[in-house]
C-alpha cells in the first residue's frame, strides 16, 4: 500500500458472516515479526479474542499478524469460543508461514454467536494471497458494523521522514471510558525498543480512547494494538528523539480517531467535549466529568439543543465527590450560563442555545476547589440511537 510503513501489508475480502456481499475481513501482516503494546477490555466478561490477547501480551512473543472479523464477537462462547478462535489463527499462520503464536485475532459484532469457522477458512485462502492489494482505508471499512464512515490515518513523523505512522479504528456503540468500545490498530516502523513503545501508547491511550463515551457501556471486544516493525535501532540520541516525535504524533492520531468514534457514534448528532477544571485531584475531575457526560437527561438536553443547566448540575451533586454548588460555573463555548451556581440569565440562555444548534461545542466547568483537571468527549443521546440498537440484531 502506498504510504503504509515499510514491511506491512494489508488484506480484505468478504467471508459472509454478517450475510452480506461487503468485506467482512482483514489482515494485517508485518514482513519482520513486530514488537507491540496491547489494550483490551476492563470489562469482567472477555470475548476469547481479548482473552487470547491478554494471553500473548504478558508471553512476550512478537505478532506477524492480525486477523480481524466484523459481524461476529466470539464473546460468551465458553470453550468453543477459544477453540474456534485458536483454530483460525493457527490455519492463518500457517498459511503465512509464521509461528501460530505470532497471529491474534480480533473480531466485533453480535455477543453469543459461535464464529462461522467455515466461512472463515474459506475466507483465508483469498485473504492471505490478497496481502498487500488493499489499504488502511480498506481495512477500517471491513472492520465496521454500525459505523456510518472508515476511520483511519497515516502520517510522517515530525523531523523523521523516514518513519510513517497508520491507524484504523472501529467504534459507534457501546462506547465508554475504560477503554472505549471498540477495535483500534496502529502500525509503525519506527524501531523503537518494546518498552518504549508501550509506555508511549498507553499514555495515548489514556489521552485518547479512554476518554469518550457515547452511551456509557461497556463492550466484552475493546481492544487496541500498536505494532512496530522496524528494526531497532543502536543510536541512543536517534531513539530518544523518536520517542519523543512519537509520543506526539501517536497522542494526535489516537485522539482524532477517538473523536471520530463519537462523531460517527450511533444516532449522534451532537459532539460535546466536557472541560472539569477546578476540581480538588484529577479522580474528582473525571468523576465529574463522567457524570455530567454520561448522564442520560443530559444527554437528551443536548440532543434538544435546550440550555437546561439544572440537569448539569444535578450530575455534578451525583457524581459522589465534595462540591460547593456555589462556587460552580458553567460555559458554553466561553458563554457563562452559571455563576456561583447560579443561572446567568436569559440572554446568557439565547446565546447558548445558539452555541448548541452548532454540531460540536465545549462545556467548561469551573469549580475553583483545586487544580484538578479532565477532559471527556461525549455525545447527545437521540431517538435514531434507541432504533438502531432496538433493531441491532434483526
Amino acid at each position: 500500500m502506498k504510504n503504509a510503513p515499510a514491511g506491512f501489508t494489508f488484506s480484505t475480502v468478504c467471508a459472509g458472516i454478517k450475510g452480506t456481499e461487503k468485506d467482512d475481513m482483514a489482515l494485517i501482516a508485518v514482513e519482520t515479526p513486530a514488537r507491540w503494546a496491547g489494550f483490551f477490555t476492563k470489562n469482567r466478561v472477555k470475548a476469547a479474542p481479548v482473552l487470547y490477547g491478554m494471553e500473548k501480551l504478558q508471553s512476550g512473543s512478537p505478532l506477524a499478524a492480525v486477523l480481524v472479523n466484523s459481524g461476529n464477537a466470539n464473546a460468551c462462547n465458553g470453550l468453543d469460543g477459544m477453540t474456534d478462535l485458536r483454530q483460525l489463527c493457527r490455519e492463518c499462520a500457517a498459511r503465512l508461514n509464521v509461528p501460530e503464536e505470532q497471529v491474534l485475532m480480533a473480531s466485533t459484532g453480535v455477543i453469543g454467536a459461535r464464529l462461522p469457522v467455515g466461512k472463515i477458512q474459506k475466507a483465508l485462502v483469498p485473504l492471505v494471497a490478497g496481502c498487500g492489494k488493499a489499504s488502511l482505508e480498506d481495512v477500517a471499512t471491513a472492520m465496521m458494523t454500525t459505523d456510518r464512515y472508515p476511520k483511519w490515518r497515516v502520517s510522517r513523523l515530525a523531523g523523521f521522514p523516514d518513519v510513517t505512522l497508520g491507524g484504523v479504528v472501529k467504534g459507534a456503540g457501546m462506547i465508554s471510558p475504560t477503554m472505549a468500545t471498540m477495535l483500534g490498530f496502529f502500525v509503525t516502523d519506527a524501531g523503537l525498543p518494546t518498552d518504549s513503545l508501550r509506555k508511549i501508547s498507553a499514555l495515548a491511550v489514556e489521552e485518547s480512547f479512554n476518554r469518550i463515551t457515547v452511551d456509557g457501556d461497556q463492550s466484552t471486544n475493546d481492544t487496541v494494538l500498536v505494532l512496530d516493525g522496524g528494526e531497532i535501532t543502536r543510536d541512543k540520541k536517534r531513539i530518544k528523539a523518536l520517542e519523543h516525535a512519537m509520543a506526539k504524533a501517536l497522542n494526535e492520531m489516537m485522539c482524532a480517531l477517538a473523536w471520530e468514534i463519537v462523531d460517527n457514534g450511533e444516532g449522534v448528532t451532537k459532539v460535546v467535549t466536557i472541560e472539569v477544571a477546578g476540581a480538588r485531584t484529577v479522580a474528582d475531575a473525571e468523576m465529574l466529568a463522567r457524570s455530567a457526560g454520561q448522564s442520560p437527561l443530559v444527554k437528551t438536553a443536548f440532543f434538544g439543543e435546550d440550555p437546561n443547566w439544572g440537569r448539569l448540575m444535578a450530575a455534578l451533586g451525583a457524581a459522589g465527590v465534595p462540591i460547593n454548588p456555589d462556587e460552580i460555573n458553567i460555559k458554553f463555548d466561553g458563554i457563562t450560563l452559571v455563576k456561583d451556581g447560579r443561572f446567568a440569565g436569559g440572554d446568557a440562555e439565547r446565546r447558548v442555545a445558539d452555541v448548541m444548534k452548532n454540531r460540536e461545542f465545549t462545556v467548561t466547568i469551573l469549580l475553583g476547589q483545586g487544580p484538578g483537571s479532565y477532559r471527556l468527549v461525549t455525545s447527545d443521546l437521540s431517538v435514531e440511537y434507541i432504533k438502531i440498537n432496538a433493531d441491532y440484531r434483526s
